[in-house]
């Protein structure tokens, strides 16, 4: 069984263009470093010394900067390419998180996070754009896999890391780890993909014709409705990263190396599943039926919390069921934002609303979950995103039923 398995994973990547797999290394260069996002909260609450609000206020900075950043970075792309974009934003993104070792004070460092998520989600745009390019039509959700593989397989690495880091040596090390790792992340973009081959790929990929309706994504209404649904269901995948860990602080009472090899578990089972997945059921329903049941995982895993259940089974069926939702919702969302995207010379645009959902989420999901922790308790945090995610999932089946997209 496990050697069919096996065949079949390795059968699942076959077909990928060259570009798709450098762009990867590249990538999981950069997300192999992904170690502050993953233990701010844990870092502000329990090294600066911040309450559950203060936390929340700095984490809303990051969202804030997130969505600022993710706008400009469209534009910016439309407008000058995703390459220089790409190079930019990892270069001085790098350069911000070693900084960061410095930044103690409140204000300071919600200024500092926010310019950091700026900078850092520039490149969000740009390199779904570069994916794009790299792809054919054929290929398109498989390459997506493909760098979200690269990204998954980072983040399994990081949080281990990163917890034995800031658990062993001091949170200072989490910084310099991901500075230098955005650096290396921009050295190998520029070694493995010069200008002069991004204008060879950009030259012979197969372009999409499928027409779109809708000249800006701005009066697209049936994406808009698509958008808006993502962003509720991105309010409920984000408490993985913004509460979650505080949870495993607070409640189980966790150090960080436990907390770190928690949330690899989540990098873990989607490195392993989500390709030969997308391979076996690509085509076989309806892009927004796959993200359904995806949202429907998202709701499973919250309910998890609520059950009588041990810590570490709480924490494996959560990671499963997080992680499973995780598989349907993202590639197959972001595949259908290609699409309707089309070949139109804002694609950038639409890609960067795509992206707004994400960070809109980014700002709201830390800031009301940390209120809501505050004022009733982590029970009133995993219900309200079981009814959140069940009200997305009857967004997506209206949405699928009523409207082409």
């Amino acid at each position: 069984m496990l050697s069919t398995f096996f065949r079949h994973w390795l059968l699942s990547f076959q077909g990928i263009p060259k570009g798709a797999w450098l762009l990867s290394a590249v990538n999981l260069i950069n997300r192999c470093g992904s170690m502050v996002l993953v233990f701010l909260s844990v870092y502000l609450t329990t090294h600066l010394g911040f309450n559950i609000k203060e936390a929340g206020y700095v984490m809303t900075c990051f969202g804030l900067g997130a969505l600022l950043g993710m706008w400009l970075g469209g534009i910016a792309t439309d407008r000058f390419g995703y390459y220089p974009i790409q190079l930019g934003s990892l270069a001085l993104n790098g350069l911000l998180l070693i900084g960061m070792v410095w930044v103690k004070e409140f204000w300071t460092l919600c200024l500092t996070v926010f310019t950091l998520s700026l900078v850092a989600e520039m490149f969000r745009p740009a390199n779904q754009v570069a994916i794009a390019y790299y792809s054919t039509v054929e290929t398109r959700t498989r390459a997506i896999s493909l760098q979200r593989m690269a990204f998954n397989l980072g983040f399994t690495l990081a949080p281990a890391l990163g917890g034995i880091l800031a658990g062993k040596m001091g949170w200072e090390w989490l910084f310099w780890a991901d500075g230098i790792t955005c650096l290396l992340s921009a050295v190998a973009l520029r070694l493995l993909l010069k200008p002069g081959k991004v204008a060879k790929a950009e030259s012979e990929v197969t372009r999409e014709t499928t027409p779109v309706i809708g000249d800006s994504p701005y009066r697209d209404r049936p994406f808009i409705a698509f958008t808006l649904l993502t962003f509720l269901g991105a309010m409920v995948f984000m408490q993985l990263i913004w509460t979650v860990p505080v949870f495993f602080k607070e409640t189980y009472q966790w150090n960080e190396s436990s907390i770190g090899w928690a949330m690899a578990l989540n990098g873990a089972i989607v490195f392993l599943i989500e390709m030969p997945f997308i391979f076996f059921a690509e085509g076989k329903k309806t892009m927004l039926n796959l993200v359904r049941w995806g949202i429907l995982a998202y709701a499973i895993s919250y309910l998890v919390f609520l059950l009588p259940l041990g810590a570490l089974v709480v924490t494996c069926l959560y990671m499963l069921f997080i992680s499973i939702g995780e598989i349907l919702v993202m590639p197959f969302s972001s595949n259908l934002v290609y699409r309707r995207a089309g070949e139109r010379p804002n694609k950038g645009q639409y890609l960067a609303m795509f992206g707004l959902s994400y960070s809109v989420a980014n700002i709201l999901a830390p800031l009301l979950g940390t209120q809501l922790i505050a004022a009733w308790g982590y029970p009133a945090l995993w219900t309200s995103a079981i009814a959140l995610a069940l009200a997305t999932l009857g967004g997506f089946y209206w949405l699928e039923k009523r409207m082409s997209i």
